[in-house]
């Protein structure tokens, strides 16, 4: 891992319409606002952006009205790497306007892909292809093309998993077992090749499934603080340390349009003074559903005022680091 010293990124979304008028402005403000590990503008929603695609390519899942569901008890391994289309557009508009960024992929993970399809009868999880590790293992094979195509443009990728928090607790509710989760993870992560690479979970974080991130290949773990404050006391900066990654930190609300001052963030910042000297700083989550008195371009100035505050922030966690 070659990073050292303090970051700032994105987890991805923002609450406009997907358009390429939508995502130019949200490239150029994420410019303007200095961020260092910008996601490209993801403007659909986190699962459909990949399963779509997939479902195009007749590869065994399908679609019914918002449900997706399997044709048989496979899925295909012939297609092409889904769900990149956004990021790539996002690397071919900054080529052609010669615009510099760290562009940083977001890649939704296997086992939140498979939370979406629907296999059987019962309550969301257990009814859906997160049950079951075959199921899991073939979205695997194909995602992980997907990072390795990323892999050749992006500066950093982030494996989106916020599944994760809710089916690794005490134990793990189905016929599979950690292991099983970290050997897909690995694989994953290898290949991104020599781009820095971390995973993404929202929620609330189990001691359990803590310590199964922290056995992981991963260079970064990305969890939410702000709204979620008990996940403070789930990772031990010593055993952080021990284990060579480095603590992605949410430090301003992704659902709450209460924009946090500067000090605000900063304050939460200063908890993790002492987990390394390598921190990167993001919003707890995408800011998809922060929707402001009915109005997404409300819920957008409020994600930039938010963003914009974090950054100052930084400058300022920076500054006292070096004194």
């Amino acid at each position: 891992m070659k990073l050292k010293g303090f970051y700032t990124s994105t987890i991805g979304s923002f609450p406009l319409d997907d358009s390429e008028s939508n995502r130019e402005r949200c490239l150029k403000d994420l410019i303007n606002l200095g961020i260092d590990f910008p996601v490209y503008p993801q403007l659909t929603d986190m699962g459909r952006q990949f399963l779509d695609e997939l479902v195009k390519q007749n590869c065994g899942i399908t679609v019914k009205g918002e449900k997706y569901m399997l044709s048989g008890s496979e899925i295909g391994l012939s297609v092409q790497p889904p769900g990149l289309e956004p990021f790539q557009w996002a690397v071919k508009y900054l080529r052609e306007k010669n615009l510099k960024m760290n562009i940083k992929a977001a890649i939704t993970g296997p086992f939140t892909l498979a939370s979406y399809i629907e296999v059987g009868l019962g309550t969301t999880p257990f009814n859906t292809a997160v049950s079951n590790i075959k199921l899991i293992d073939y979205l695997a094979q194909i995602i992980s093309e997907s990072c390795s195509v990323a892999s050749k443009e992006a500066s950093m990728i982030s494996i989106d998993e916020p599944i994760l928090s809710v089916i690794v607790g005490k134990k793990i509710p189905f016929k599979y077992e950690e292991g099983d989760i970290i050997r897909i993870l690995n694989a994953l992560r290898e290949k991104c090749g020599e781009v820095p690479v971390g995973i993404h979970v929202c929620g609330k974080i189990s001691p359990k499934l803590a310590d199964l991130l922290l056995k992981t290949s991963m260079d970064f773990l990305s969890h939410e603080f702000h709204d979620t404050p008990e996940n403070l006391d789930v990772f031990n900066p010593k055993y952080l340390k021990e284990s060579g990654k480095i603590l992605s930190v949410g430090c301003v609300s992704s659902k709450n349009s209460y924009v946090e001052s500067a000090q605000e963030i900063l304050d939460l910042m200063n908890r993790f003074r002492s987990y390394g000297d390598c921190l990167i700083f993001t919003p707890d989550c995408g800011f998809r559903n922060l929707i402001v008195g009915g109005s997404k371009e409300k819920g957008y100035e409020v994600a930039i005022r938010k963003l914009r505050n974090m950054v100052e922030a930084t400058m300022k966690f920076k500054g006292d680091h070096l004194k």
